[in-house]
């Protein structure tokens, strides 16, 4: 049997045979985390390595006659014929977005190289594609982060702006309270609604500025009760009341006051943009085995099939959404040795409940 020569190094070279040679690079083939491919001129693809199939869902079978730019979006298929089409015997390094079976985008890091075949005078391509597509979430979500924090540093300074004339205010309210008679009843109303903006402007610093996880002893139904006079503010801008109803008095254990705030904030949020008109967001405290609370929307609910996949960056069912509110939710849960899950309401909506166990 013929024996083909392996370079190893400059000083070692192995002698295969033909059949061990084919088992090499069919072992290299089949298990490669890349796309190996071969197109022509016209950009038929002659060659695939089987990974075709473990990252683009498509059968080496289906990939190989089938034009490449088939399976490029429309912006990248431009792109990738500009880059061939300047290519010489150098490589080019390329970001191309692929779709892949279930029309899902694959981010790809793609290098292209050009070989001549002498013989039949044709010139082919090689491409060697990396799929990105985690590189590309993680940058997102960091990108994400960056904006967070620069909204909740935001936020922090808006607070002292406007904590420092209500002082004043408060102040002043107080002095004409002594000297104004028969008209106790507007300046009880107005403290109120001073105190009222004052617990608001407290929430949003406590929330907004940051600080490592601090463990200690909370009553989680006044940890919801304060997170619920703060979210009415903004429920009432679209007509939406919020119905707080505790069976529970008391219910103290360890955890993160931001954080355990951060998450019913979350989720009256969700609650508040996925109800397209007026209508009650009820808030449910009671003791079912374990604390638990529901909250409960008006909106068109949650599909079956993202119910179970709630919680991935990016994932959401909302226009301007980014997913990544449920995300945090979930992980602030995991950390405090919660859950939350995600069920459909009888009546209409969605009831997101926390257990903690």
């Amino acid at each position: 049997m013929k024996k083909h020569p392996l370079v190893v190094n400059d000083d070692v070279q192995l002698d295969l045979d033909q059949d061990l040679l084919n088992s090499v690079f069919q072992w290299f083939d089949t298990n490669s985390t890349n796309i190996k491919l071969v197109f022509d001129e016209n950009y038929k693809i002659v060659y695939s390595s089987y990974s075709a199939e473990t990252i683009l869902g498509y059968s080496k079978d289906y990939v190989v006659g089938s034009s490449l730019l088939s399976f490029l979006l429309e912006d990248d298929k431009e792109l990738l014929i500009n880059n061939v089409e300047s290519l010489g015997f150098d490589r080019k390094s390329l970001e191309l977005n692929f779709k892949d079976q279930d029309n899902q985008i694959i981010y790809t890091k793609s290098y292209i190289g050009k070989v001549d075949d002498n013989i039949k005078g044709k010139t082919y391509y090689i491409a060697v594609i990396n799929d990105i597509s985690e590189l590309k979430i993680a940058r997102k979500m960091l990108m994400n982060s960056e904006k967070l924090s620069s909204v909740g540093q935001l936020a922090a300074s808006v607070v002292h702006e406007i904590r420092n004339p209500l002082t004043s205010i408060k102040g002043f309210l107080q002095l004409l309270e002594n000297d104004v008679k028969d008209k106790n009843e507007f300046f009880n109303i107005m403290k109120d609604e001073v105190e009222k903006i004052e617990s608001i402007t407290s929430e949003l610093l406590y929330i907004a500025k940051p600080s490592e996880l601090q463990f200690k002893p909370e009553c989680i139904p006044t940890l919801i009760k304060e997170v619920c006079l703060l979210m009415k503010t903004q429920a009432r801008l679209y007509d939406i009341n919020i119905d707080l109803k505790s069976d529970v008095k008391e219910y103290v254990t360890n955890c993160d006051r931001s954080q355990i705030k951060q998450v019913f904030i979350n989720l009256i949020k969700n609650a508040i943009e996925a109800m397209e008109r007026e209508g009650t967001i009820q808030v449910h405290i009671y003791q079912a085995d374990t604390l638990t609370i529901d909250v409960i929307d008006e909106g068109e609910g949650v599909p079956d099939e993202l119910k179970d996949r709630l919680g991935e960056p990016f994932l959401t069912t909302k226009e301007k959404g980014t997913g990544l509110g449920i995300m945090v939710t979930k992980q602030i849960l995991d950390n405090h040795h919660a859950s939350l899950t995600v069920m459909d309401n009888e009546k209409q909506g969605s009831i997101f409940r926390v257990r903690f166990y």
